[in-house]
């Protein structure tokens, strides 16, 4: 019956979990205590929320907002953080906690046939490590996390003509948070089969391929019942919607959502979500904000780096990777490493220098027990191994299966493939939410290279290659299935194309009009 003073004591609880926080240096143990967290931060959000009721006063919808953010993808955020302030003996540190960490795991896989006495010899050498590794930070201030400035925040949106629908997904109330001309509008709905099942059943339209082609009626259904429910932005004056997932929704292609009811079983005539909006995600609204200072040196020629392993005459061949990589090459410079020179060791000792990393090969969302892994010629490689990649890149393209899923934690998301390379600092990013096509997948990523090429930046790239494909004559309907060109979302900043190509447009609109002047100048002589 006090809600104040219940905030109050929450405020205190979350400021000693920092505490906590900061002495803890296993990755997963960080995401355990940030689970205990949500928990709290549900509670605060529903006080928040029924305060504002009974006031009306902004300034509560504010500060539900501002601890919803404080709950996303957290551990991400501290590495990144702070990856660039450790030392170089810090950094070694981690490293070689990481590889030993990767070791035991790969051990353990091998069940019976595992080393027992190589396992305890890693996890003596991980203890000795972290030791160290805490006598390095001993020094380190802890920092308590700061509040997102929403008045920067709410100008970057107005810049880019966007909306930001921010969700939490919590365990009785999924809360949506809409930022749009200032103003940040609340709202809710509760998770169960009484109101929240639409969101699984749409999602669960994606598991197979022909789950949508065998029922197009009730895939429609579904998939306007979940926009419904997931109170999006109508159509309007802004052309780009940014969505921060969370929970269930880190598996849901927003795109294919249904916005306006048909009896139409012609996938390409049907009303979505990407007809309305070029869509963007992202692990937070922070993320959006920081993404032009967190920015690294951009590098001024597009230039890609491409791993095909292809895999050919054996069980895993990719039969249209070539067609993939060819249309590629017929866009852009680069290095292309294809069937035994795809390996991982080429693909470490080239990816600094390339703006674009293109990957099209395998890979697995793995279980409770296996980690999440992408394939390389030679080998497969855990999504944990790719966290001390040493890249600056612009953009990384994953054309492979599943690698946006992972083993899944409400507070930070999927462990995945993606999450690998966003740990080693990429911030553009395009990848799967489930099993991909081998020939769709080829196809759609000719239509995004092009548009690329064209001048289009990588969020703008990804939307016109969905319309491209479904606007291509030569795709049968079966195949323009949302299943097959919705799989594909871009992590990352959206900012248009770049100023270099908006240059070259001016350059001869001005040479147009010299000389339509000289020509008028004569004509007056």
């Amino acid at each position: 019956n006090q809600p104040q003073k219940a905030l109050e004591s929450y405020s205190l609880s979350f400021h000693i979990e920092e505490l906590f926080q900061s002495l803890i240096l296993y990755e997963n143990s960080k995401i355990i205590t940030q689970i205990r967290n949500r928990k709290r931060i549900e509670k605060c959000i529903a006080i928040y929320q029924s305060l504002f009721e009974k006031e009306g006063k902004s300034i509560y919808i504010e500060k539900a907002f501002q601890l919803a953010e404080k709950s996303k993808s957290v551990v991400l955020k501290e590495h990144l953080k702070r990856y660039q302030k450790r030392s170089g003996n810090e950094k070694l540190i981690l490293e070689q906690l990481q590889n030993c960490n990767t070791f035991i795991i790969k051990e353990q896989q091998k069940r019976e046939q595992a080393n027992i006495t190589k396992i305890n010899e890693a996890i003596k050498k991980q203890n000795q490590l972290m030791l160290l590794l805490k006598r390095t930070q001993n020094n380190a201030k802890i920092q308590s996390s700061q509040t997102i400035n929403s008045k920067d925040l709410f100008a970057k949106l107005e810049k880019e003509n966007a909306i930001l629908v921010e969700y939490f997904w919590g365990t009785n109330t999924v809360y949506s948070f809409t930022l749009q001309k200032n103003q940040i509008v609340l709202k809710s709905f509760c998770t169960g089969q009484m109101c929240g099942e639409a969101v699984p059943r749409f999602i669960g339209h994606f598991i197979k391929a022909n789950s949508i082609t065998d029922n197009i009626d009730l895939f429609k259904k579904t998939a306007f019942s979940a926009y419904k429910l997931l109170q999006l932005p109508p159509e309007s004056r802004y052309q780009n919607l940014i969505i921060v997932p969370d929970g269930l929704l880190n598996f849901l292609p927003f795109e294919a959502l249904i916005t306006i009811p048909s009896t139409t079983t012609n996938f390409a005539k049907m009303h979505y979500l990407l007809n309305d909006y070029s869509i963007a995600y992202n692990n937070s609204a922070s993320f959006y904000l920081a993404f032009d200072k967190l920015k690294l040196t951009k590098k001024s020629n597009k230039s890609v780096l491409g791993v095909f392993p292809v895999f050919e005459k054996t069980n895993y061949e990719l039969t249209f990777s070539k067609a993939e990589m060819q249309s590629i090459k017929n866009n852009f410079d680069g290095t292309f490493f294809g069937n035994a020179t795809a390996t991982f060791d080429n693909f470490k000792r080239n990816a600094p220098n390339y703006s674009i990393l293109h990957l099209s090969t395998h890979a697995s969302a793995g279980d409770i027990e296996t980690p999440a892994s992408i394939k390389f010629y030679e080998q497969e490689i855990l999504y944990s191994e790719l966290y001390n990649l040493n890249i600056n890149p612009d953009l990384v393209v994953l054309s492979a299966c599943e690698t946006g899923i992972g083993k899944f934690y409400k507070s930070e998301g999927a462990m995945s493939i993606a999450r690998g390379f966003q740990f080693a600092g990429a911030q553009n990013l395009l990848f799967s939410l489930w099993k991909v096509n081998d020939y769709t997948t080829s196809v759609f990523m000719n239509y995004f290279y092009k548009n690329i090429k064209s001048g289009k930046s990588y969020f703008e790239a990804n939307a016109n290659a969905k319309l491209d494909f479904l606007n291509d004559k030569t795709i049968s309907n079966t195949k323009k299935s949302p299943y097959y060109w919705s799989a594909f979302v871009y992590y990352g900043g959206i900012e248009t194309a770049e100023s270099g190509t908006n240059y070259y447009f001016y350059i001869i609109g001005l040479l147009v009009l010299i000389g339509l002047f000289l020509v008028f100048k004569r004509y007056l002589k």
